[in-house]
């Protein structure tokens, strides 16, 4: 651990390479956004962090409205072009690989052929320390009939690669005030179907089942259980079971107060 931090932390994150396209006088500009992300769902916001020196920062507050097609990994090579060269080094558009569709509900066009592009209308820019993050509201999405895989990076430009295959259960276990014990898991999307099986295991004596239970509309388990009146309510810890995957274990946790004021998280 040290207190000076590297000047390289942010290269640890991953994200899908954006590219950002904005018209402004009568000009079309692409350029690369590493920190292109999505912040809210409903309505769907977009947002880019640009730097100080980018142009494009510039173009797109004075449109108020951008477009972000989030890079498929064949565009690895646009990808790197964009975020290398700026609107006043040379006009980018003139590229073959640089494709524009016609845009539906603003005036700016995006770039084709990668997982998904949106049409933004600017709604709010925050100032930070060294970059300036633009939030836009999208207003119209273009999607292609068949996925590509996206363009990951992370340091450098990666493919995504296999997805990760789950095979444990999580869980975890409160003590509530009023005595409940209430058990949280997850676990492999394969055995979304089967019960949940919990067994609470005491720090002497035999392991008690406390029956098996249904999973949420989501898959998971959050179910408040009686203790049984012989098991003392200190030391103790749970296993969660479900169908073949590898049952989950935790530490049973005091109870929690209840919050007076504000909202729970």
């Amino acid at each position: 651990m040290t207190r000076d931090l590297p000047g390289d932390l942010w290269k640890k994150l991953t994200s899908t390479v954006g590219l950002v396209v904005t018209r402004h006088d009568g000009t079309v500009n692409v350029m690369a956004a590493e920190w292109a992300t999505f912040v809210n769902k409903q309505p769907l916001y977009t947002a880019v962090a640009l730097g100080p020196r980018t142009a494009s920062r510039r173009r797109l507050e004075a449109a108020g409205e951008f477009s972000v097609t989030l890079c498929a990994e064949e565009q690895a090579g646009l990808a790197d072009f964009a975020g290398s060269f700026s609107v006043t080094d040379i006009d980018k558009t003139g590229s073959d690989l640089v494709r524009l569709g016609t845009p539906e509900a603003t005036a700016t066009p995006w770039v084709t052929g990668g997982v998904l592009a949106v049409e933004c209308r600017l709604r709010e820019t925050v100032p930070l320390p060294s970059h300036t993050l633009c939030i836009g509201e999208a207003v119209a999405a273009h999607l292609p009939d068949e996925p590509p895989p996206p363009l990951v990076k992370h340091g450098g430009m990666h493919t995504l690669g296999a997805p990760v295959r789950r095979t444990d259960v999580v869980a975890a276990a409160q003590l509530r005030p009023d005595g409940t014990l209430r058990v949280a898991a997850t676990g492999p999307a394969a055995e979304a179907r089967a019960p949940w099986q919990v067994t609470l295991l005491p720090p002497d004596g035999p392991p008690v089942r406390l029956g098996a239970h249904p999973p949420t509309p989501h898959g998971d388990l959050l179910a408040d259980l009686p203790l049984p009146p012989a098991v003392p309510a200190h030391g103790l810890r749970v296993r969660v079971e479900r169908g073949h995957a590898t049952p989950g274990t935790a530490t049973v946790s005091a109870p929690r107060p209840a919050p007076t004021t504000g909202t729970p998280r």
